[in-house]
């Protein structure tokens, strides 16, 4: 069978390919969820690129409001085909509809076609007659050669009941969160006709310009990590105290209380690696670009020249509404556009407003560290440190265990005056300090403390 794209961004990527002509796919779910987009998103797509395709519409409205309500969506095409049937005559006598269709689409002969919604035709039936109806549509589908989408509301326990979802080839289902500041969206295939479609749930958004789907992140094997070479972190005297530095396309955690500097430091390590000549990208979920490059500037640190050089990016996703899967894909691409071998990600608390559990936020950092290995950059994540003053060694972050290195930093109290100094808690492969390190945060930067060894 030819594969033909849907046209939706991502879409594509869940399906394994795009989706086979023909075939007959249920976009289900309940109202707004966005079935009715999806489907003339690719409709319209298609109609763009000369593919005939047919909009079969049963509802009480005209084909006029139909298609003014329509393009509305920036994806929408004049050339779309539209064919209304009365709701209440396809409730009740569904055989003539079918006889209409058929003949529109023999005379046509369109490469895609959507009956939106499906479920509302032949209601008044009895159980047994609509299945009998229902099958004799399929019978006509089948003769058709094309790609049908068909919608239909449907809460997740009737798809599984339907004779629909019986004779689709494919069936997507869509949901939805209604939440404070935006709706999370997401999309499950429940069956498909390709073996290599990508299954569990994706999210996905609807702007003017259509739909959006995000992949969600699949377990990853780190294939190319090579962990022999090292780089600088950027400041003086941690490289030394790491052993000579990070390896190259290793994963470090900076764990702290509010106030020890933890921006700084990953922002002078961006930055010096920028210098050098190693792109870097930072990912800000509170501070905004403009906080950061002042920040920056009063540690010493151009970060506006840098960016205006092509050597440093700033993605900044507000945490109340980020999407995580888009955040992902966002610095996938980004990666490949910049060539960055250096990615700093602040804060990860941001991912509480996403993931339920800890489990979820984890399994979704650690796909991330996986991605960075690949790629092989050099990542780097902030996260504000919730023990307390009796347990300094035990943060009880979810991704510590499988991030290669881990900083903790502190504050502690001196002689009625509060200084600042972290442990290395760990740092693979290496001999790395194991006593307390001292450090300053100044108008230059990070400051390790001469003395502090001799401590």
């Amino acid at each position: 069978m030819e594969v033909r794209t849907t046209g939706i961004p991502g879409l594509d990527e869940i399906l394994g390919g795009g989706i086979p002509r023909p075939s007959t796919v249920l976009l289900a779910g309940n109202p707004g969820t966005g079935r009715t987009t999806l489907g003339i998103q690719s409709l319209c797509y298609a109609a763009a690129r000369g593919e005939k395709v047919l909009y079969v519409c049963p509802t009480s409205k005209s084909e006029k409001s139909v298609r003014e309500a329509l393009s509305g969506y920036d994806f929408y095409d004049d050339s779309l085909n539209i064919r209304i049937y009365s709701i209440s005559s396809v409730e009740r006598d569904p055989l003539t509809m079918l006889v209409d269709l058929g003949n529109t689409v023999a005379n046509m002969k369109p490469d895609r076609v959507m009956i939106d919604p499906v479920t509302p035709i032949g209601f008044g039936f009895a159980e047994a007659e609509r299945r009998r109806f229902m099958y004799s549509l399929n019978t006509a589908i089948g003769e058709w050669n094309a790609i049908v989408y068909m919608t239909g509301t449907m809460a997740t326990s009737d798809v599984c009941r339907s004779v629909i979802s019986d004779i689709a080839d494919g069936v997507i289902y869509l949901t939805q969160k209604i939440g404070r500041v935006h709706n999370d969206r997401r999309l499950k295939v429940i069956k498909f006709n390709s073996i290599h479609y990508l299954d569990g749930e994706h999210s996905f958004e609807i702007t003017g310009s259509g739909a959006n789907v995000y992949p969600r992140m699949e377990y990853l094997v780190a294939e190319n990590y090579n962990s022999s070479e090292r780089t600088g972190f950027g400041i003086a005297r941690l490289d030394e105290f790491l052993g000579g530095g990070l390896f190259k396309g290793s994963s470090t955690l900076l764990a702290g209380n509010t106030g020890t500097g933890k921006t700084l430091f990953g922002l002078q390590f961006i930055v010096h690696g920028a210098m050098k000549g190693e792109p870097g990208i930072i990912s800000s979920f509170e501070e905004t670009p403009h906080e950061l490059r002042h920040y920056a500037a009063n540690a010493g640190m151009d970060l506006k020249g840098l960016e205006e050089r092509g050597l440093i990016r700033i993605l900044h996703n507000s945490p109340s509404g980020i999407n995580a899967c888009k955040q992902a894909m966002q610095l996938k691409e980004a990666i490949n556009e910049t060539g960055s071998k250096r990615i700093l990600l602040d804060d990860i608390s941001g991912f509480d407003y996403v993931f339920n559990d800890s489990t979820e936020k984890r399994e979704h950092i650690s796909n991330l560290i996986r991605l960075f290995k690949n790629k092989e950059v050099t990542s780097m994540f902030i996260s504000s440190n919730q023990s307390t003053w009796n347990e300094p060694l035990a943060p009880p972050i979810p991704i510590s265990p499988i991030v290669d290195n881990l900083l903790f930093l502190r504050h502690t109290e001196d002689r009625e005056k509060i200084t600042k100094s972290f442990y290395i808690l760990k740092s693979h492969g290496t001999d790395h300090e194991k006593r307390l390190i001292r450090y300053e945060v100044t108008g230059e930067g990070i400051k390790i403390s001469d003395f502090q060894k001799d401590n």
